[in-house]
């Protein structure tokens, strides 16, 4: 019985125009290919005889790891059936092939046109937070904000929250190596699974301790380099610095003071406090220069002054100072004026009289 390639429906036996003429005949069912040879109207010599057979040529390790390359270059584009005809075997070859992956650790989703795709890990969506963020997206960004707002005040505001997203991916650019990513998977899934994890070898610069800290993680920020979590040990909530890991274990220890995890505010400075202070300083252009490189989500609190080459920087601290401090005894020389709060001014006094040399 012959097939038509094209429908794959079964049709009469068909001959050539010619009298004397080679004839090649495919069954797609069967991934057969005949050549035959006839003379007079009848096929009076059976030239070759190739057989191809697709389900032997790839092995099923091979055709997993095809199906897997097909789905994740053009996802949704494929249905089973569609799979299936693309390697010439059976549908439910291809179905068996899906429980591989899923066993894998794979997920698979179908779209409402039963067309298949993978579902990415959420620990890997929020890894996207981290992803570069080029020069030319700043800009396609900006001219969409002009569409929708231009020559406003949210509108600025966004431009200069965006570059201060900029500045910070682009500086902070190491927290895509493998293992800080990898302290970040593991606690991320002790804050999804609610379990304590050890921050091994944590450098504290409050204490200049090294030491290992059993925590719950219930707040996790990579923008702003730090970790929310209860302190099992001192009984308190506590932050902590990414860069200020060595390394993250995951413990089977479950949550036990949940009830006391409360996400706190984060300054500019990476410093987490509620109880924070509005503090407004003026700044020479050096100034300002060193307080975006040195802490650039404060980019977004930086504006001109009325005065030539004069900055404002308005925004709100947590109350010690921390950050805030070392910035301005750093570089004096370059600061204006802080216009306020007293306190600032008397707490950077004492910090002044306090120095031992």
């Amino acid at each position: 019985m012959l097939w038509n390639i094209q429908s794959n429906v079964r049709n009469p036996w068909t001959t050539p125009n010619s009298s004397k003429d080679l004839q090649i005949l495919y069954f797609p069912k069967f991934n057969v290919t005949i050549i035959l040879n006839w003379q007079h109207g009848l096929p009076i010599m059976l030239n070759t005889l190739y057989v191809m057979k697709k389900e032997h040529e790839h092995g099923s390790k091979t055709r997993i790891l095809l199906i897997q390359r097909a789905i994740l270059e053009q996802p949704y584009r494929y249905t089973i059936k569609q799979l299936a005809d693309q390697f010439g075997v059976n549908p439910d070859t291809i179905r068996n092939g899906f429980r591989d992956l899923k066993n894998a650790g794979f997920s698979l989703r179908t779209d409402e046109r039963h067309r298949y795709g993978f579902v990415i890990d959420k620990p890997l969506k929020q890894l996207k937070d981290l992803l570069h963020f080029s020069k030319e997206d700043q800009a396609l960004l900006h001219l969409a904000i002009d569409q929708i707002a231009q020559h406003t005040e949210r509108a600025a505001n966004l431009k200069k929250k965006l570059a201060s997203l900029y500045d910070y991916q682009r500086l902070g650019y190491a927290y895509l190596r493998k293992p800080h990513l990898t302290k970040l998977d593991l606690l991320l899934q002790g804050q999804k699974e609610k379990k304590v994890v050890i921050l091994r070898d944590y450098s504290s610069s409050n204490s200049n301790i090294i030491s290992d800290r059993f925590v719950e993680p219930f707040h996790v920020s990579p923008p702003e380099d730090t970790l929310q979590a209860f302190d099992v040990d001192k009984k308190i909530l506590r932050h902590f610095r990414f860069s200020r890991i060595k390394r993250v274990q995951l413990t089977d220890t479950d949550w036990q003071f949940e009830g006391h995890h409360n996400i706190m505010r984060t300054d500019p400075f990476r410093i987490v406090d509620n109880e924070q202070v509005l503090v407004h300083l003026k700044l020479k252009i050096g100034a300002k220069n060193e307080l975006e490189e040195r802490f650039p989500l404060t980019k977004s609190y930086i504006t001109e002054a009325n005065e030539e080459d004069i900055y404002d920087f308005q925004c709100n601290v947590n109350h010690n100072f921390l950050g805030l401090t070392n910035f301005i005894l750093g570089f004096y020389h370059q600061l204006v004026e802080v216009v306020y709060p007293e306190q600032l001014i008397i707490h950077l006094k004492n910090e002044v009289n306090n120095m031992k040399f």
